[in-house]
C-alpha cells in the first residue's frame, strides 16, 4: 500500500509481506516502523544520522559521516557510545560515573560522581585510582605491589607483595622501610646520608657512610656501642657507667670506671693493666 499527501510532501508505504510500513517528508526523512517488534527508525537528511527505538524504550543512533554510534538504556538509563577507532564509552545519569575503554591499548578508564578516576590495563594487569579528595594517586601491578603518591606532601609509598616490606618516600628525599614480620623499621636521612634502623625488641642500630661511624643500643642492657673509620668500637654502659674501647692497631681493649680507674688488657697475651 502506498500513500501520498502533496500538501505536506509525505509519502507513505507499507510492506504486505513483513508488515513494516515507511513514511518519508518533505525534507527528506524517512521513518519505518515495525509492528512486529515494536520498533521504529528515522533518519535525518541533513546529517545523515539515524534513529531506532525498540519496544522496550531503548534508543539508537548512529553516524555514519563519524562512525559514532549510540544507545540508551531504558531500563538502567546508562547511555553508551562508540567511536570509529573501536573506542568504547558509556555514562550512568543515576551514580554520575563514566567509563571508557581505549582500542589501541586496550586500557579501560572510569571517573565517578565525586571525581575518582581509575584505570585498569589488562595487558600488564596494573591498576590506577586518583583520590579527588587528597589527590592522592594509587597503582597495583599484576604482581600485587601496592603504590601511593601524594603530590601535596610530595610522599610516596610502595608495599612488595612478596617479603611484605612496606616502603616510603618524602619530599625531601628521605627514604623508610618497614619489614612486618620481623617488626624492623629502616630510615634514610638525605641530609646526613645516616641509615638507621630499629628491631622488634627496641635496639636502635644507625650508621653514617660520610664518617664511617656506626651507633647500636641493646634494649635489654642498655649498653650503647659504637664504631668509627678507623675500626675502633666503642661501648657505655649506662647502668654502671662503665666506657670500654678496643684499639684496631694493637687490639687492646680499654676500659674506664666511674672513679676514673682506666684499665687495659690484650687479648693475645691475657695480659691485665691498670693505666690510671
Amino acid at each position: 500500500m502506498f500513500a501520498a499527501d502533496p500538501s505536506t510532501g509525505m509519502a507513505y508505504a507499507a510492506d504486505p509481506t513483513t508488515g513494516v510500513t515507511y513514511a518519508s517528508d518533505a525534507t527528506g526523512t524517512i521513518y519505518a516502523a515495525d509492528p512486529s517488534t515494536g520498533t521504529t527508525f528515522a533518519s535525518d537528511p541533513t546529517s545523515g544520522v539515524m534513529y531506532a527505538a525498540d519496544a522496550l524504550g531503548g534508543l539508537y543512533a548512529a553516524d555514519p559521516s563519524s562512525g559514532s554510534s549510540f544507545a540508551a538504556d531504558p531500563t538502567t538509563g546508562v547511555l553508551y557510545a562508540a567511536d570509529a577507532a573501536g573506542g568504547l564509552y558509556a555514562a550512568d545519569p543515576t551514580t554520575g560515573a563514566t567509563y571508557a575503554s581505549d582500542p589501541t591499548t586496550g586500557v579501560l578508564y572510569a571517573a565517578d560522581a565525586a571525581g575518582g578516576l581509575y584505570a585498569a590495563d589488562p595487558t600488564t594487569g596494573a591498576m590506577y585510582a586518583s583520590d579527588p579528595t587528597t589527590g592522592v594517586l594509587y597503582a597495583a601491578d599484576a604482581a600485587g605491589g601496592l603504590y601511593a603518591a601524594d603530590p601535596t606532601t610530595g610522599a610516596t609509598y610502595a608495599s612488595d607483595p612478596t617479603t611484605g616490606v612496606l616502603y616510603a618516600a618524602d619530599a625531601s628525599g628521605g627514604m623508610y622501610a618497614a619489614d612486618p614480620n620481623t617488626g624492623t623499621v629502616y630510615a634514610a636521612d638525605p641530609t646526613s646520608g645516616t641509615l638507621s634502623a630499629a628491631d622488634a625488641v627496641g635496639n636502635f642500630y644507625s650508621a653514617d657512610p660520610t664518617t664511617g661511624l656506626t651507633f647500636a643500643s641493646d634494649a635489654t642492657s642498655g649498653v650503647l656501642y659504637t664504631s668509627d673509620a678507623s675500626g675502633a668500637v666503642y661501648a657505655a654502659d649506662p647502668n654502671t657507667g662503665t666506657i670500654c674501647a678496643s684499639d684496631p692497631t694493637t687490639g687492646y681493649i680499654y676500659s674506664a670506671d666511674p672513679t676514673g680507674s682506666v684499665y687495659g688488657a690484650d687479648p693475645a697475651t691475657g695480659a691485665v693493666w691498670q693505666v690510671a
